[in-house]
């Protein structure tokens, strides 16, 4: 009860009388564990950023280069780390989030790559909305996945659709977003390549 009281008095008190054009709702959890709501995107440090649910009215944002550029630090040490072209994983960033730290999905996955729960626990990511713990997540998902398909576009769909899809059809699963996917990141990735001076695609692929 004390969580349900905090959370609707906070949500009443900054948005007021909830409407089809609500804003983005963020939640988090307060040091003494009340769940609070809010469309802040930015609270102390001591709270725990849960989720994030867009507004009816939400439209994706513009990129911008700096935009696009910002998390280019992060991506270079993921890249280091598990020896995954720098290019591929700024690509996947543009395909899963458009760059969104914040973003979520219809069905949970959460952060810049977007990354299920379950798979952000199996690949130790503490926190699915810190860009550089996300990433390197993320690179490491990647990584696993490329041990196990010798080809990108079955990598890809195995990031989108999961391992098991990839296997149980031979390759790439017949759902469109899987097959809609793979041709979009295949797309971004020669230009997100040569943004890095990374290798070409027939190398992305160990």
């Amino acid at each position: 009860m004390k969580t349900l009281v905090s959370a609707l008095g906070l949500l009443a008190g900054l948005l007021g009388p909830l409407a089809v054009t609500a804003d983005t709702i963020y939640t988090y959890r307060s040091p003494d564990g009340v769940t609070l709501f809010t469309d802040r995107d930015a609270l102390p440090a001591s709270y725990e950023l849960l989720n994030i649910r867009r507004g009816w009215d939400y439209r994706p944002r513009v990129l911008t280069d700096d935009m696009r550029d910002l998390y280019d630090p992060e991506i270079r040490l993921a890249a280091r780390l598990y020896d995954v072209d720098p290019g591929l994983i700024k690509a996947v960033i543009h395909a899963e989030s458009h760059f969104d730290r914040h973003a979520v999905s219809r069905v949970g996955a959460q952060g810049l790559m977007q990354l299920m729960p379950r798979t952000a626990a199996f690949l130790e990511v503490q926190n699915a909305f810190d860009p550089r713990d996300n990433i390197v997540g993320g690179a490491r998902f990647l990584s696993y996945l490329m041990e196990r398909f010798d080809r990108l576009d079955h990598v890809l769909a195995a990031y989108n659709a999961g391992e098991g899809n990839v296997r149980r059809h031979g390759g790439i699963p017949p759902f469109a977003e899987t097959r809609g996917y793979v041709k979009k990141v295949q797309e971004l990735l020669p230009v997100y390549q040569q943004h890095f001076g990374s290798p070409d695609a027939g190398l992305a692929v160990r």
